[in-house]
């Protein structure tokens, strides 16, 4: 298993972190950055090397078999803990589902306090009710939370399990660099959620489907299919299992596009069948309503179709880097937004600023929606779709974020998240101001912002 430059380096990172016995590790690397890679390959590989008993921990039963195989293709031999199998006596790495070791930890109780690393897929789960005695089972464990999303949508942060962050690079530097398709955004429709209740944080489920479960959307949702990546491989986001149903029938039998809806109810191997169809070309359109929104990796896919409004900015992004690999042949992620996502949350490659203490901090992240063709895009002199030039605010490519957050809040945050929302040397000397840093540290941070700003200006050549 060969490692990328930034996955070499951010894997001696995490390595450096576990040597200095640092209890909670969070890695953070965006959806199809290659986070596995790091952790099997330049991680759990060395830590095995040196006899460490290692657990890989998936929230969900289907991601088991693929996780073994991902172990596998490092040389690593791995047993499987689940309703069916206990632990192997004789194997160094185990991958277990959330819910069987919850549900048998006492049972299991000898053999947990034996495990060196605890190894947390998508560790934005973690702050879920039993997390925490779980991972107390294993008192002598170290543990690394992997996630591209390090943060939740009911706002908890992470900071409670995980104690040091390494960062690999951003979306847009890995598009800029090749690693990851530029996203292309369309949004042809918005819709009227002005009489959908918010329960627990996002849109009420029964609400949401009563308004988005609607013939006149899907349709157009189709048209939009067959005009901006007609017969590609493509996945819906739906807003319930019956939308996602009847999303798939009328791409069938209206389109006639060859499409298939996935959910919890099915068959497992039925639901593999359908995954595995959309990523040999056996399938055009795969819907579903949650199940896909994590951990499927489909290269192949080159396009979303968005038709669960939602208000997580953690499942927006999980959605999105569905469609964000590379390819063979693919050129884009082509992104079909009919629910307003990318308005309310911002470009797929837009950089998120989070603390482990704060979660996810609430700044707007601009775009445009050119009325032309309906591309959206982040602020620019002329759309990307049609070349329609725009003057004024809409051409402004300058957001100030930094100064949405209030002095108290740049106190707490880390100085690199700060450097994130920095755009001039006017923001550098206010994050000095406020944190007490003496005047060299603006000197080298002003090297540093040229250093970013020519990396996004790269980036937006894709457009």
């Amino acid at each position: 298993m060969i490692l990328r430059p930034y996955q070499r380096k951010n894997a001696d990172e995490i390595l450096a972190c576990l040597e200095r016995g640092v209890r909670g590790v969070l890695y953070v690397l965006p959806t199809a950055g290659g986070k596995t890679v790091v952790v099997v390959g330049g991680v759990i590989r060395t830590v095995v090397d040196h006899g460490w008993p290692t657990v890989f921990l998936v929230h969900r039963r289907e991601l088991l078999q693929q996780s073994v195989r991902q172990l596998a293709a490092a040389g690593i031999d791995a047993a499987i803990v689940d309703p069916d199998h206990d632990p192997d006596p004789t194997a160094l790495v185990h991958v277990a589902s959330i819910d069987t070791l919850k549900a048998r930890k006492a049972r299991l109780g000898s053999w947990l306090r034996t495990i060196r690393l605890a190894v947390v897929d998508e560790a934005h789960h973690t702050v879920a009710p039993g997390w925490q005695a779980l991972l107390e089972a294993m008192p002598q464990a170290q543990r690394l939370g992997v996630t591209a999303t390090p943060f939740r949508g009911d706002g908890k942060p992470l900071g409670d399990l995980f104690e040091t962050v390494v960062r690999g690079p951003s979306v847009m530097e890995l598009t800029a660099a090749g690693f990851l398709c530029p996203a292309e955004v369309w949004a042809p429709f918005a819709p009227d959620l002005s009489d959908v209740k918010v329960s627990r944080g996002d849109f009420s489920a029964g609400d949401l489907d009563r308004v988005m479960n609607n013939d006149k959307i899907t349709r157009l949702a189709l048209n939009s299919y067959a005009a901006r990546m007609p017969g590609e491989p493509a996945i819906a986001f739906c807003a319930s299992i019956d939308h996602a149903r009847r999303v798939s029938e009328l791409f069938s039998t209206v389109g006639g596009w060859t499409s298939v809806s996935v959910d919890g109810n099915m068959d497992t191997a039925d639901r593999d069948a359908a995954i595995s169809g959309l990523a040999a070309g056996r399938i055009q359109v795969l819907t579903s309503c949650a199940l896909i929104s994590e951990g499927t990796d489909i290269p192949v896919v080159a396009g979303a179709i968005f038709l669960r409004p939602t208000k997580s900015c953690q499942l927006f992004m999980q959605q999105a880097g569905r469609v964000l690999r590379i390819n063979p042949g693919k050129q884009r992620a082509c992104i079909i937004d009919l629910a307003d996502n990318v308005k309310n949350h911002g470009m797929p490659e837009a950089d998120r600023t989070w603390s482990l203490q704060h979660g996810l901090i609430p700044l707007s992240h601009r775009t445009v929606r050119c009325p032309e063709c309906h591309r959206r895009f982040a602020p620019a002199p002329c759309c990307p779709g049609c070349r329609r030039t725009f003057r004024g605010q809409d051409a402004a490519p300058v957001i100030r974020r930094l100064e949405q957050l209030a002095d108290s809040m740049i106190r707490h945050l880390e100085s690199d998240e700060l450097e994130r929302l920095a755009v001039s040397e006017r923001d550098l000397e206010r994050i000095a101001r406020v944190k007490g840093y003496r005047s060299g540290w603006v000197y080298h941070a002003r090297a540093r912002l040229a250093a970013r700003l020519a990396k996004q200006y790269e980036m937006r050549r894709y457009a």
